[in-house]
C-alpha cells in the first residue's frame, strides 16, 4: 500500500506534469509539436516502455491473486515481452496509446495514500485522478480521440490558451494539495 510520502512525491511530480505543459502550450510554437504528439515514434516507444515497467513493477510489489503464476522470472519475461511488442504491434499512434496509459496509471498510488486523510484538499488529486483515469481509458481505447483533441488545440489559438490556463490552474490546486497532504486541517 503506498504511502503517505510516496502520495507527496508523486503529487508534486504531478503538479510539475501540469504546469510544464501548461507553461509550454502559451507559445504559438507549440500548435505544431502539439498536432505532432499522438504519432511521434521515439516518444511512443519510450512511454509505452515506462508503462510496461510501471505495470510490472505494480504487479512485482502488489501482486494480484488471478496473476499468481507470474512468478517474478516470469512477471519481467511477459514485461519485457510487452515492452518489445507494443511498438512492432502498435505503430499507429502508440505514443496516444502510451499517454492514455500512463493518464490510467499514476492516479491509483495518490488516491490509495489520500483515502484516510482528514483534509479535504484530498479531493483534489482524487478528483484529478478520476478524470485522468476516465480519459487515459477512452484514449487506450480510442487513440483517434487524442489526435482529434491536439488537433482541435492546435488549430484554436485561444482554446490552446484556454486549456494551458487549465493546467496550469490545476497544477496550482495540485502544489496546494500537496501542501496541505498530511496535516490535520482545522485543529
Amino acid at each position: 500500500m503506498p504511502t503517505l510520502l510516496s502520495a507527496q512525491w508523486m503529487t508534486g511530480l504531478l503538479a510539475g506534469g501540469l504546469a510544464l505543459p501548461g507553461a509550454w502550450l502559451f507559445f504559438p510554437a507549440a500548435a505544431t509539436q502539439v498536432r505532432r504528439l499522438p504519432r511521434a515514434p521515439f516518444l511512443g516507444i519510450a512511454l509505452s516502455t515506462l508503462c510496461w515497467i510501471w505495470v510490472g513493477l505494480g504487479l512485482w510489489f502488489h501482486p494480484v491473486d488471478l496473476l499468481a503464476f507470474l512468478t517474478p522470472g516470469r512477471l519481467l519475461c511477459l514485461t519485457t515481452l510487452c515492452a518489445i511488442l507494443s511498438p512492432l504491434l502498435l505503430q499507429n499512434l502508440l505514443c496516444a496509446r502510451a499517454i492514455g496509459g500512463l493518464l490510467m496509471l499514476w492516479p491509483m498510488p495518490i488516491i490509495l495514500a489520500v483515502r484516510d486523510q482528514v483534509t479535504l484538499w484530498r479531493l483534489v488529486p482524487v478528483t484529478l485522478g478520476y478524470a485522468s483515469l476516465t480519459f487515459g481509458m477512452f484514449v487506450v481505447f480510442y487513440p483517434w480521440l487524442l489526435r482529434v483533441v491536439c488537433d482541435w488545440i492546435a488549430e484554436h489559438p485561444r482554446l490552446r490558451q484556454s486549456f494551458a490556463g487549465l493546467l496550469l490552474g490545476a497544477a496550482a490546486l495540485t502544489l496546494i494539495t500537496l501542501c496541505t497532504l498530511g496535516k490535520v486541517v482545522g485543529q
